[in-house]
C-alpha cells in the first residue's frame, strides 16, 4: 500500500470560531485568487429599500459579525445599511420607528467593484472614496453584471497588508538566500567571516564571496542607494551578476577587467540618480597579490603586524567613483586611479563594511562613527576567527540595544 506524505498545505481547515455571517452559496466561492475582490466579498442576500427597518435590525443580532447589509431598489442594489450608523443613531438617543423603511438608511455607493478586480489595484480608489463619502462597504458585481456581494473596505485594507507581508517574506527569503549562494567560503584556503543584518525585511546591502577560477578569489561588499524594495531589486542585479560570473571562464580577466566590466554592466540597468558604492578585494595566490578596488565605498581597512609583531594598519579609502554611472573606466584609465596592491602575507586581515556600522545609533542617538569603526576592527585582528562574529554581533547589539537600525549592516573580515 501507497504512503501519501502529508505536508502543511494538507492542514487548510480552520479550527478557529466561524463568523457568524450568513453568506449564500454562489458557486463562484474558489474562482478567485487571494489578490481579488471576489476572495474577500461577503454573499449576502440584498434586503429591499421598502422593507421595515426590522428586517435588518433582526439581521444585526441574529449577526453579530455582520457590519453591513446591501439594499436593493427596482431589483438593482443601491447601497448598504451599515451596522454602526445604526448604532450611532441608538447611542444618540435617535429612535428607530418601526414605521422606518430600509430605504431611509441606506448608503448608496458611487461605484462598483467588479470581482475580478485586483485589490491593490482599487485600493487608492476605495480608500479615497471611503474618506470623502464616509462609506464602509462597496457592491461588488459578477462580470461586472450581476450583484455578487459586498466588500468591507477595512477588510480589503488588512487583507492588502497580508499579501504585501507575504511578499515582502517572500523577497527576504529570495535576497537571503542569494547572498547565502554567493558567499560559500568553506573551500577557500583563507578564512572570510560575513556577517549581515537588514534593517527591514528587505535591503540594499549586498556582499559576495566567490572563486573566480583556480587560485583566484573575489570577495566584495556593496552597498545600493535608496531603501527597502527597490534598493533590494538592484541587490538581486548584482547577484545575477556574480551567478553569471561562476559559470564563466574568468581566468582571463584580470581584476580591473572585472570591476570596469561590473561598472558598466550596471550603468543600464542602474536608474539616474542612484549608484552602488563598492569595496572590491581580488586575492591572487599564485600571484601572491591581494587587490582592493575601492568605489564610493566606506574606508577600507588592512592590519599586518610587522618584524617587530606590532600590528599596523593602512586605510584604504576610495580612489574610485561608485558603480552605476559609467565612470569607473575613464577613472581607471584616465586618472591612472586604481587598485590598493598588497602582497598576499599570512596573518594579513582585510575588514569590508557598509556604512550601516558606522551610522549605527545608541539608544541616546550617538553614532557608532568612524573612529569607532577602525578602534573596533584594531581589536578585531587581535581576536581569532572563530570568536570573529560573536565579536561583531556583541558589538552591534551592546550599542544600538533598544534603538531601530537606521541602515543595512555588513561587515566582513578576511584573514590569511
Amino acid at each position: 500500500m501507497e504512503e501519501e506524505i502529508i505536508d502543511s498545505s494538507f492542514f487548510s481547515e480552520d479550527l478557529e470560531e466561524k463568523s457568524s455571517v450568513d453568506v449564500k452559496k454562489t458557486g463562484f466561492e474558489n474562482s478567485f485568487n487571494e489578490r481579488q475582490v471576489g476572495s474577500i466579498t461577503m454573499a449576502i442576500e440584498p434586503v429591499s429599500s421598502r422593507a421595515s427597518l426590522d428586517t435588518v435590525l433582526e439581521m444585526f443580532e441574529e449577526q453579530p459579525d455582520l457590519t453591513a447589509v446591501p439594499i436593493e431598489r427596482n431589483d438593482w442594489v443601491i447601497g448598504v445599511v451599515e451596522r454602526d450608523v445604526i448604532e450611532k443613531n441608538k447611542a444618540a438617543g435617535f429612535k428607530l420607528f418601526a414605521s422606518k423603511t430600509c430605504g431611509d438608511y441606506v448608503k448608496e455607493c458611487p461605484f462598483t467593484l467588479n470581482c475580478s478586480d485586483f485589490i491593490e489595484t482599487v485600493a487608492a480608489k476605495v480608500n479615497d472614496t471611503a474618506i470623502k463619502v464616509e462609506i464602509k462597504h462597496l457592491i461588488v458585481l459578477l462580470n461586472n453584471r450581476s450583484f455578487y456581494g459586498i466588500v468591507s473596505i477595512a477588510k480589503m485594507n488588512a487583507k492588502l497588508e497580508e499579501l504585501r507581508a507575504k511578499d515582502m517574506e517572500k523577497a527576504a527569503a529570495i535576497q537571503q538566500n542569494m547572498l547565502k549562494k554567493n558567499s560559500n567560503t568553506k573551500k577557500f584556503p583563507f578564512d572570510v567571516c560575513i556577517w549581515n543584518k537588514m534593517a527591514n525585511a528587505v535591503g540594499g546591502d549586498y556582499y559576495v564571496a566567490q572563486e573566480l577560477c583556480e587560485g583566484r578569489y573575489l570577495i566584495g561588499s556593496f552597498d545600493v542607494s535608496g531603501k527597502n524594495v527597490s534598493a533590494a531589486l538592484l541587490t538581486v542585479t548584482l547577484g545575477s551578476i556574480f551567478s553569471m560570473l561562476a559559470m564563466q571562464d574568468c581566468s582571463k580577466l584580470n581584476a580591473s577587467q572585472l570591476v570596469i566590466m561590473l561598472d558598466n554592466f550596471l550603468k543600464e540597468i542602474v536608474p539616474v540618480g542612484n549608484f552602488i558604492t563598492g569595496a572590491v578585494c581580488c586575492v591572487d595566490y599564485k600571484a601572491k597579490t591581494v587587490s582592493v578596488f575601492n568605489c564610493g565605498h566606506t574606508n577600507v581597512f588592512a592590519y599586518l603586524k610587522d618584524e617587530a609583531g606590532k600590528g599596523r594598519v593602512a586605510t584604504l579609502a576610495p580612489t574610485l567613483p561608485p558603480f552605476g554611472m559609467g565612470a569607473v573606466a575613464e577613472t581607471i584609465t584616465g586618472e591612472k586611479k586604481g587598485a590598493y596592491k598588497m602582497p598576499l602575507k599570512n596573518g594579513l586581515q582585510i575588514d569590508l563594511y557598509s556604512d550601516g556600522f558606522t551610522d549605527m545609533q545608541s539608544d541616546d542617538g550617538e553614532r557608532f562613527d568612524e573612529a569607532r569603526t577602525k578602534a573596533f576592527f584594531g581589536e578585531l585582528f587581535k581576536t581569532d576567527v572563530y570568536s570573529a562574529e560573536k565579536t561583531i554581533e556583541k558589538t552591534v547589539t551592546d550599542w544600538i540595544q533598544h534603538a531601530l537600525l537606521p541602515d543595512d549592516i555588513t561587515v566582513m573580515n578576511i584573514r590569511f
